[in-house]
């Protein structure tokens, strides 16, 4: 079982929207997942309700029963979990990075108060030594060069570890939430679709990586370390290149 924890001390950073995207994407794809909402405003619990789908399960639950959950989500062969936390809560967050075998951390990256945010979350993601990986949110659907250099600059000045997948500024986004929906499943063929898959295969192949004695574990170790922005593997002569297209289902 996967599990990954969706961290930001600052709100609006988009949690609970990526949360969603990719629980449903691993859904698409066969997989048992769950969501565990430690948000007591309940947004993704609201989101759910609106779904004419089951799956995925959304289970809103307080950070001391977090254990527990987990344990029941293992038993069931659940094969994904994603846990979703409030912003502006510590002991919420600590709780939640403490069981996770992934930090994901949603940033916009828009003004200097949101990278403040990020390395006050990377702090508490660091107190559990997992990995944790900042990924750029509602970024310019248009720009991927000024992203990209934005992604080597916090990656190589800061030494944090950047996924070169990020979600754009899309109405998708936006508009499948009324409906109970995924960007996926509000429009299977669109640009948000398209960006959360190849978010989720990076994810898969992150996890191969780490994986002791996998057969593809050379392979996805390459792919993973390549899709990195600042990279020894692809190195970037320029951060005006376009970024790599080398994404591949693990």
């Amino acid at each position: 079982m996967h599990t990954i924890c969706m961290l930001s001390l600052k709100g609006g950073a988009g949690k609970s929207t990526v949360v969603q995207s990719l629980a449903v994407c691993a859904v698409q794809q066969g997989q048992k997942t769950l969501i565990v909402e430690l948000d007591p405003q309940g947004s993704l619990k609201n989101w759910s309700n609106r779904r004419e789908h089951s799956e995925p399960e959304v289970l809103q639950t307080l950070p001391q029963s977090l254990g527990d959950v987990l344990s029941e989500a293992e038993a069931a062969n659940t094969n994904w979990v994603f846990i979703d936390t409030p912003g502006h809560d510590t002991s919420t967050a600590a709780a939640a990075a403490q069981h996770a075998d992934l930090i994901l951390i949603p940033c916009r990256v828009q003004s200097m108060k949101d990278f403040d945010s990020v390395m006050l979350t990377l702090a508490e993601a660091n107190r559990t030594d997992k990995p944790a990986y900042v990924l750029m949110n509602q970024v310019p659907p248009n720009a991927p060069r000024l992203i990209r250099r934005k992604q080597i600059q916090i990656q190589k000045e800061y030494g944090i570890a950047v996924l070169s997948r990020c979600l754009s500024r899309r109405a998708d986004f936006e508009h499948c939430d009324e409906r109970g929906l995924s960007a996926a499943e509000y429009n299977p063929q669109g640009a948000a679709a398209e960006e959360v898959a190849r978010l989720h295969a990076l994810i898969q192949s992150i996890f191969i990586a780490r994986r002791p004695g996998s057969e593809s574990q050379a392979e996805a170790q390459l792919e993973v370390r390549a899709l990195q922005p600042y990279s020894n593997v692809h190195p970037l002569k320029s951060a005006e290149e376009e970024p790599h297209e080398l994404v591949t289902q693990p």
